[in-house]
């Protein structure tokens, strides 16, 4: 049985409790399906209470229209979501959650759709999946105190920094303004 090191990736979008996309690749980024997207029938007087940013966003993108005239309640989606994931993850926690928003994501889904959450592996990391063994010569065991935490997760950004991200090809230029006040 695949683990979440090597197995599949289940790549979601939400636009919060007004639409869900899926797609599914396995552990080499190859997709193994065209993916799924739902758009959630929403009340009139909840889209109402969206904020400035969202009302114009989605009223342009003609999300809301959608969602008013959509025929997929809430429940649906969900177990629509859930029967396709477990399609294509047969086995549960073996398939890691992914995407651009991934952490916004993940806690949408810990109140709308648990079951799906509960279905896939807890990580969100997938540096180790192709770099095992440089990340395994990295890690220096775990802090228990919240500064020593806090001082290990900078070291380790630094490390990602230097092991993985592209040098850019000039340096960003420094503007002394942008410098925090001294104190008294």
């Amino acid at each position: 049985m695949q683990d979440a090191i090597e197995g599949p990736l289940v790549w979601i979008d939400c636009e919060m409790r007004l639409e869900i996309a899926v797609l599914i690749t396995n552990g080499n980024l190859e997709t193994v399906d065209e993916g799924i997207e739902y758009v959630i029938k929403t009340e009139k007087h909840v889209l109402d209470q969206m904020d400035e940013w969202c009302t114009n966003q989605h009223g342009n993108s003609g999300l809301t229209n959608s969602c008013l005239n959509s025929p997929h309640t809430h429940k649906y989606v969900s177990q629509a979501v859930l029967a396709y994931v477990k399609r294509w993850v047969p086995n549960p926690r073996t398939a890691v959650l992914a995407g651009n928003s991934v952490h916004a994501d993940r806690s949408f889904l810990v109140n709308e759709m648990p079951e799906l959450l509960d279905w896939l592996h807890y990580r969100c990391e997938l540096a180790q999946r192709w770099y095992k063994d440089l990340l395994r010569s990295h890690r220096s065991g775990f802090a228990f105190y919240a500064l020593q935490e806090t001082q290990s997760c900078f070291s380790e950004l630094k490390w990602y920094r230097d092991n993985f991200f592209v040098k850019p090809k000039t340096p960003p230029p420094s503007d002394s303004s942008d410098q925090p006040p001294t104190a008294p």
